[in-house]
């Protein structure tokens, strides 16, 4: 589910997931988001289109806010944060 964020996009972690498809995109995020602490932004670029409902699919499962998701060009830039004790 997409969540409201009025603020700026400043993220901790990005994760490049250019130039890969499905399930490539969500296995990058997910393993960047294991390591790291409740609530860090993370901003994942994909150039694959199936991110579009992947990426919220995922967030619903784990818990993590998708607080952004746009296309650029060729590519989608999202925003998550990570739960507080989610996977």
């Amino acid at each position: 589910m997409l969540q409201a964020y009025t603020g700026p996009m400043q993220p901790d972690v990005r994760v490049d997931a250019s130039g890969t498809y499905c399930p490539v995109p969500i296995l990058e995020i997910a393993k960047a988001v294991r390591r790291l602490a409740p609530g860090t932004l993370v901003e994942l670029v994909a150039t694959d289109p199936g991110v579009q409902s992947d990426l919220p699919a995922w967030c619903e499962a784990t818990g993590h806010a998708l607080l952004g998701l746009e296309r650029r060009g060729a590519a989608w830039v999202a925003w998550v944060r990570k739960a507080d004790g989610g996977a």
